[in-house]
């Protein structure tokens, strides 16, 4: 078979997959939330290690919270930082009774370890019937809490969340904006497809009735991406449904990574936590690497006319889908980076998974795992 017959069967794959994708996305965009008022009391944790950078203006994003009449809480855990950020919590909330802050505590379980441990330890003392979540080092809009809380019904278990990486000036946090946006959105189209991929733990959000249904992050198995873990626990169970809506209220914005070596750690704790992902989750990671292998190096073996089609179809594919991410963002401006994003994004995906030939181990938040 020739290079062009195979390279035009994959990239006709990528265009179905990707049709494929919107229409479980348009499903999610369809998601209406909870009109009638919203009674659950709800407990927002926040679990830091060393994150004094970054604490105070995550609490000061929380203490802005619009939430109505809803009984909250905001649990902060200290996830046994070596710098000051217990200190920066305890002084930066002693003027707002709805606080409170922890220290984690070392857990025995094998299960629990770092954030997982900590964000459990949270939990256990939370008094909300529903948690929402998010990072030391992320900023929430106004309305997150109350507008997060609103798409919880009897039968939800989870709601997943969109972040944005916050623009520092920079073309690199642009590529790593578009990157997270794009992900998303291929993860809030699985979802509407009923085939969750991935979600994101500094905007999640979950019932305390399905936390406790599925045994909590006690009984699952220790992951480096425990939110990943969560959601597929929840998602085994069949008792609950998952939802991740378009929703520009309940965006969070979160920190760049500063340079390629933080970049690629990030990314190599996605890809581990990522293995064991569903079917559509590895189809979709196969179509991904497989045209980027064409968008890189295909004009080395094809037709130049047909590569120029080749790479107009991938552009016209991911456009379909993240255009509804832009609009509903109000992230336009992003379109004009698309382009050099493309490349970016071929180049990371096929780099990646031959970064584990020389390390498998992970560093995380200062640990190795």
């Amino acid at each position: 078979m020739y290079p062009e017959t195979i390279s035009l069967i994959i990239i006709a794959a990528y265009f179905a997959l990707h049709i494929y994708l919107l229409y479980g996305l348009k499903k999610s965009m369809s998601i209406i939330p909870d009109t009638a008022g919203l009674k659950s009391p709800v407990s927002v944790i926040v679990a830091g290690r060393n994150e004094s950078a970054n604490i105070v203006n995550c609490i000061n994003s929380l203490k802005s919270s619009v939430i109505s009449n809803i009984p909250a809480e905001f649990i902060l855990v200290n996830d046994n930082s070596a710098d000051n950020t217990f200190e920066l919590m305890k002084k930066n909330t002693e003027d707002d009774s709805r606080f409170k802050v922890i220290n984690s505590q070392l857990s025995s379980s094998a299960n629990l370890k770092g954030k997982a441990n900590a964000i459990d330890n949270a939990v256990q003392i939370s008094t909300g019937d529903i948690i929402v979540s998010t990072d030391a080092d992320c900023i929430v809009r106004k309305n997150w809490v109350y507008a997060t809380s609103k798409y919880f019904k009897e039968n939800t278990g989870m709601v997943c969340g969109f972040t944005v990486i916050r623009n520092d000036g920079s073309l690199f946090s642009i590529m790593q904006n578009i990157d997270w946006l794009y992900l998303l959105t291929l993860a809030s189209a699985s979802s509407g497809l009923n085939k969750t991929m991935s979600c994101i733990g500094n905007n999640l959000s979950y019932s305390k009735k399905a936390y406790s249904k599925v045994g909590g992050y006690e009984t699952i198995k220790f992951s480096v991406t425990e939110d990943l873990a969560l959601m597929r626990k929840i998602n085994a169970s069949k008792e609950f449904n998952i939802l991740f809506p378009l929703d520009k209220n309940c965006l969070v914005t979160t920190e760049p990574c500063n340079n390629l070596k933080e970049l690629f750690s990030q990314k190599r704790r996605w890809f581990r936590g990522g293995i064991g992902i569903n079917f559509l989750g590895y189809v979709t990671g196969l179509c991904l690497f497989s045209v980027s292998l064409l968008f890189l190096f295909g004009i080395l073996f094809i037709d130049i006319k047909i590569f120029l089609i080749l790479v107009l179809i991938k552009l016209i594919s991911e456009i379909l889908l993240i255009r509804n991410t832009f609009k509903i963002f109000e992230l336009r401006y992003l379109y004009k980076y698309y382009p050099l994003f493309m490349i970016y994004f071929a180049l990371y995906g096929l780099i990646l998974p031959f970064t584990f030939i020389f390390q498998r181990s992970i560093k995380w938040k200062d640990r190795k795992f």
